[in-house]
């Protein structure tokens, strides 16, 4: 077995069928299998995932039920998987032509590879264009210019590297990638960007869904400011983001469009975000 493909999923039965299917799909003379981590679903992700693991044996069904967490999820998924080579996606994307081959061959020559995201093939269009281009280009993230991010749809590691790093921290929710890749940092493990490893990534389109996102993410952000800020090696930047903040005034006007109004509302809830969480964490983070 030369890659386990670990998918959380919680709920998913609507857009799960789309996700497996492309992996399926997938051409490569690899030996593989694709482990879907039912994690406390209510629907009926299980029995989906068991129908597919009778026509295919690559398809395997785990189930991590002590609690709603995807880090959790995430490392009963690894706990279970039989190869060396780890990679990881979700279950509301859909991996592109090669991901597979692509995350496989990369883990040959690296400890932790990553990928990109293509925004128009699951978004309308004034979505897709609501928060800029960069995660379709760039292959590897960044936390604040100081440390490389793995991109959390689509990544992969070694097992020797996952087990030294500790696997997924349980505490992080929903910023889990960027702790892990600040751990990748700190212990000097590169984060590689494979062009090749692409999914085809959903945004979320509704206004409280992208609020309640977008204030998660910014206001758990600052404590992954604080690790570095403790950690002595770089001190991130307290006002990166005042930009944003005269944004928001001058943006107000285009809330009477999709897309301007998915900005707006995306750039104020990761700021006000920031705000709580640089007091939750005492850390300046705006």
């Amino acid at each position: 077995m030369d890659l386990s493909v670990i998918l959380c999923a919680h709920n998913e039965e609507e857009r799960l069928g789309e996700q497996v299917e492309a992996m399926l799909d997938q051409e490569t003379t690899r030996p593989w299998e694709l482990i879907i981590v039912d994690n406390r679903s209510t629907d009926g992700t299980a029995e989906l995932v068991r129908s597919y693991s009778q026509q295919d044996p690559r398809v395997r069904l785990v189930t991590a039920s002590d609690r709603a967490d995807k880090s959790y999820a995430m490392n009963v998924g690894v706990a279970a998987a039989r190869a060396q080579h780890i990679a990881f996606c979700d279950g509301d994307d859909i991996v592109g032509p090669g991901w597979v081959e692509a995350i496989a061959v990369g883990l040959d020559s690296h400890q932790v590879v990553t990928g990109p995201h293509e925004l128009d093939r699951l978004n309308p269009r004034w979505l897709a264009d609501s928060r800029g281009r960069s995660i379709e280009v760039e292959s590897v993230g960044s936390f604040l210019g100081i440390f490389p991010a793995i991109r959390g749809a689509s990544w992969g590691v070694v097992r020797s590297a996952w087990d030294s790093l500790g696997g997924m921290s349980e505490q992080y929710h929903p910023v889990e990638d960027l702790e892990f890749s600040y751990r990748c940092w700190i212990q000097g493990i590169d984060i590689v960007g494979l062009p090749g490893a692409t999914i085809h990534y959903r945004y979320r389109s509704e206004t409280r869904d992208l609020w309640r996102q977008g204030f998660a993410y910014g206001s758990h952000r600052p404590i992954i400011a604080r690790l570095v800020n403790d950690s002595g090696l770089a001190n991130t930047p307290k006002f990166s983001g005042w930009k944003s903040w005269g944004m928001m005034l001058l943006k107000l006007p285009t809330i009477v469009t999709k897309t301007g109004r998915a900005n707006w509302v995306w750039i104020a809830a990761n700021r006000l975000g920031q705000l709580v969480g640089s007091v939750r964490h005492r850390t300046i983070m705006l």
